[in-house]
């Protein structure tokens, strides 16, 4: 069996999600926290927050992002980069995944 290195995918998102109160300083930091704790992000960018319904426990935010993901190659579709965020904690939708060049 040998190992190999999973490549980085760049990808932007439309997503929607819960961001805890009080968790962090900005809105935008926020949104970047609740996704870089999903499994195979690397690295988190908020290109624009596109709509925000507070509640008593969270806030409800619909945002543009920009994502470095590591999938394996089996996973690496459309569907699959998909699942893989939807799969986090906090995340509500993933309403387009797009793949916006190679790392």
């Amino acid at each position: 069996m040998s190992l190999q290195a999973t490549p980085p995918t760049e990808v932007s998102a439309d997503v929607s999600l819960r961001v805890p109160r009080g968790g962090s300083e900005t809105l935008e930091a926020g949104v970047a926290g609740v996704l870089a704790a999903v499994d195979g992000v690397e690295d988190v960018a908020v290109d624009r927050v596109t709509s925000v319904r507070p509640t008593w426990t969270d806030i409800r935010v619909d945002a543009d992002v920009s994502l470095t993901l590591r999938v394996d190659d089996e996973r690496n579709t459309a569907d699959g980069r998909t699942e893989l965020l939807q799969a986090g904690f906090g995340v509500m939708a993933v309403n387009c995944v797009d793949v916006t060049g190679d790392a």
